[in-house]
This record gives C-alpha cells, structure tokens and sequence, in this order.
C-alpha cells in the first residue's frame, strides 16, 4: 500500500471510488473536490494499491462546530482554524478489509500533529459512526443550527470528533 498526497489529477478517481461508496443524495462533483483542495491539499491522500487508486482521503483546517458544505465550490480556509476537517474519506470495494482507510487516517493524524492541529472532526454518514468510534471519535450534540445543517449528509449524519496528544 502506497499513501500519498492527493494532486488535482486524481479528480476522476476519487469520483470513480465515490460512486462506489455512497448514494446518489451524498454524491459531489468533480468540482466541489477541485474546490476544496484548492482551498488546502496539505492533508488529504490517495491510497495506491499496484498502481491503482484505491482509496482517498480529503480533509481541511477548519473551525470546530462548522462543517463543510456538501458539494460546495466556494471553499476558504478559515484563518484562525483551530482544528481539522474530515470531509471525507471512502475505500473502493476491492481494497476493504486490508486497512486502507487505517492508513489513511494516519496519514491525515501525522499530518496534523506536525502543524499542531490537536482536534479534529468529521460527519459519519450511512452508519459510519461505529468504524469512527472504534478509531476514537465520538459523537457530540451540536446546536439546532448546525443540526439542520447536517440533514443535508442524510438523516442518521453524525458530527463526531477526536482529540489526541
């Protein structure tokens, strides 16, 4: 397995192995993911298996209690992020069961360790939140606000989050 950073050119796949992942209503474009590593690409990673694009991860600094807008396009780092964002992270099919995504996880762990980000978060879509909890995560209640924001990940979203030394 092979883990690293994730480069514009990677936008069908992750597209691809999307499609694989989640329904129709979580699905974002091509243009959202350009978006959003145009806005910061120091923590999100592909995983190559025999020279083949199996997995993916893209995450961002962002402010604790916020969330990424899903399939959004206007994407701007806040200044004063004090943690960071798991917007995503899926496994094609074909590379489950063989710790993708746990190597995945660490890529993004290390690398915001070494750029001091201490917290980070995610929202568990599709049941999700289990696998999250056994790496740490746990689920937060968050404002009515942010609530509503969240339906738009499906009605069993999870907000979750992870502090570590």
């Amino acid at each position: 397995m092979k883990i690293r950073k994730i480069s514009q050119a990677d936008l069908m796949e992750i597209s691809r192995i999307q499609r694989e992942c989640y329904s129709e209503d979580l699905l974002e474009s091509v243009d959202s993911y350009s978006a959003k590593l145009s806005a910061n690409s120091d923590f999100s990673f592909i995983a190559m298996q025999n020279e083949m694009v199996v997995g993916y991860v893209v995450a961002l600094p962002w402010m604790y209690g916020e969330l990424l807008d899903l399939d959004g396009v206007d994407y701007s780092v806040p200044v004063d992020a004090d943690s960071l964002c798991i917007h995503d992270i899926a496994v094609s099919c074909n590379a489950r069961n063989g710790g993708t995504a746990k190597y995945l996880l660490n890529a993004v762990l290390e690398s915001a360790k070494s750029r001091g980000y201490r917290q980070l978060f995610l929202v568990a879509v599709q049941g999700a939140s289990s696998y999250w909890k056994r790496q740490g995560f746990e689920a937060v209640q968050v404002s009515e606000e942010l609530k509503s924001r969240l339906s738009a990940y499906g009605e069993d979203a999870e907000y979750m989050t992870r502090i570590y030394e």
